[in-house]
């Protein structure tokens, strides 16, 4: 997945989600929380951000993910991240 940010002022990422194996063992349940709440968060599954180098990212706003049964595209946000770290 590749992240843009979405909002430099909040530290804001965002970016479409291509499901592995892993994420679709979870899916339906992920997709009955974004039915309930619009949005699942950490607060319902431990997400993590890894990095291509491992580096895990811990946005201090949390991390959502919008997965809806009807519409194919799964998007991650995350906000409340330091991105001068992120250009290092």
């Amino acid at each position: 997945m590749n992240f843009l940010v979405t909002d430099e002022s909040m530290g804001g990422i965002g970016g479409d989600l291509i499901a592995n194996d892993n994420y679709k063992k979870y899916q339906p349940t992920i997709q009955q929380h974004f039915e309930k709440q619009g949005i699942t968060n950490i607060d319902n599954f431990n997400f993590r951000i890894l990095l291509e180098d491992n580096i895990e990212l811990k946005p201090e706003g949390g991390i959502g993910v919008s997965d809806s049964a009807d519409f194919d595209e799964i998007y991650v946000e995350s906000a409340g991240l330091d991105l001068s770290k992120l250009q290092e």
